[in-house]
């Protein structure tokens, strides 16, 4: 998918969750409606809100920090993206069940930074471990007939 493709799908995608959200937020009543109406809401909220951010997050990235690849910065932007989302989506969940407090929301914001340096740690392994493959004095015709010789 070209990135072209991939900016506008995901700004479409924006809106329309963006629109639904507003739509169940205005037009669903929260104390009379069942599991569905509430789970509807935070669904949709979670789509907007990741959409939202793995697209701002990648031309913040991809303007600003010019050294990472168009595709790397895609997935960083939509790891961080899952995990706002997720994050908002429960601190919502928790204070509309009244469990929301500093210390519910401590340790929200720490597992969700622990997961984030754990999907790091896992991530910075697999880019070690490709980029040892590769010793320091090959030429680039070295280079890609060894990954040539790889992928088949």
């Amino acid at each position: 998918m070209k990135l072209k493709h991939y900016l506008l799908i995901n700004l479409g995608a924006m809106i329309i969750f963006w629109l639904l959200w507003f739509v169940i937020l205005f037009k669903v009543d929260p104390l009379t409606t069942n599991w569905l109406g509430r789970g509807l809401f935070y669904l949709t909220l979670f789509a907007a809100i990741f959409s939202t951010m793995s697209l701002f997050g990648f031309i913040l990235r991809f303007s600003l920090i010019r050294q990472q690849l168009a595709h790397q910065a895609v997935i960083t932007a939509f790891r961080q993206a899952a995990l706002i989302a997720i994050g908002v989506v429960i601190a919502l969940w928790l204070l509309s069940r009244q469990l929301l407090g500093w210390f519910n929301l401590f340790i929200l914001v720490a597992g969700l930074v622990m997961l984030e340096f754990f999907m790091l740690s896992c991530q910075s392994q697999n880019t070690r471990l490709s980029a040892q493959k590769i010793s320091k004095h090959a030429t680039s015709k070295d280079i890609i007939s060894s990954t040539f010789k790889e992928n088949h």
